[in-house]
């Protein structure tokens, strides 16, 4: 079943027009492809339009309800807008995230990216006295343990190379050789993590795909939060594809990149490595123990 399909179009319509307390009816759906791991859509409707997201995994119900969490502490903690969550909700055996609907503007020009690049800044700006969340999240299809830390190397160290390297051993794409070069980098962290900052409110995914630009302003969707070290999300922001110059300079004049950031951002990308290796195999491993063996 799809969406665009229309067989999820009562329980959708029945949601939106109790969040509306007026009847809502679809007019027409928008199947969306870049970037999703899920079947999304753009609903069109005769009050407004909303933003589906279904789910078919196990844990998608509960994947759902902690974006939602994310979102929502994003608005209350940050200037950072982000959709308004209008339901989580479960229909036969499929999970629905139902959310507003953003009017998405192209990046045409280098004052957007300025705008994403300030955007991030701002988010990051809210800070916290320990690493973590007071929930776990979802990174894809990965459970991610956010219980705090008093330091941000050893949350990086256990909440997420440590929990990653399992996942990639369980996958069975990963050799007790590999592991032991991980986890001799785990031992070095202290040595190689960078000056300590304040743990920041962090995005958890911030591609591009994942900051909205809405004509005027930078809109969140799609986060994994937690509290930590802002660089490991700005080594995401280009980790699929190069961004505009002008979304780190603008990033930069708002809260500004300690030295030394290019040197370590390799490390924070590690992480993300090691999902790449649980998801695709083998042939990842060389890029991860390149990285690896940067700071070893």
């Amino acid at each position: 079943m799809f969406i665009v399909d229309g067989a999820y179009n009562i329980p959708i319509e029945k949601v939106v027009s109790k969040y509306l307390k007026k009847q809502f009816q679809i007019q027409a759906i928008s199947k969306i492809e870049e970037g999703c791991m899920h079947d999304i859509a753009l609903v069109r409707g005769n009050e407004v339009n909303v933003f589906v997201k279904v789910g078919g995994n196990s844990f998608s119900l509960d994947q759902f309800k902690q974006e939602a969490i994310g979102l929502k502490y994003i608005e209350t903690h940050s200037a950072v807008k982000t959709p308004e969550v209008i339901d989580v909700v479960e229909f036969e055996d499929k999970a629905l995230l139902i959310l507003e609907a953003i009017d998405v503007k192209p990046m045409a020009d280098n004052k957007a990216w300025e705008i994403l690049g300030r955007g991030l800044a701002t988010l990051h700006q809210s800070t916290s006295e320990k690493c973590g969340f007071d929930t776990h999240n979802y990174l894809g299809i990965f459970h991610q343990d956010n219980s705090p830390t008093e330091t941000w190397v050893e949350f990086f160290g256990e909440r997420r190379l440590g929990d990653s390297m399992k996942m990639a051993v369980n996958s069975g794409n990963m050799k007790p050789e590999h592991c032991n070069a991980v986890e001799k980098l785990i031992q070095k962290l202290p040595e190689i993590c960078g000056p300590i900052q304040p743990h920041s409110l962090l995005h958890g995914d911030p591609w591009p795909g994942n900051l909205l630009f809405d004509g005027k302003q930078m809109v969140a969707i799609d986060c994994s939060i937690y509290y930590g070290n802002r660089e490991i999300d700005l080594s995401t922001v280009d980790f699929f594809y190069p961004v505009s110059e002008h979304f780190f300079k603008a990033y930069h004049e708002v809260y500004p990149i300690d030295p030394g950031y290019s040197e370590r951002k390799e490390l924070w990308q590690i992480n993300q490595l090691l999902g790449h290796v649980t998801l695709f195999g083998e042939s990842h491993i060389p890029k991860l123990m390149n990285a690896v063996n940067k700071y070893i």
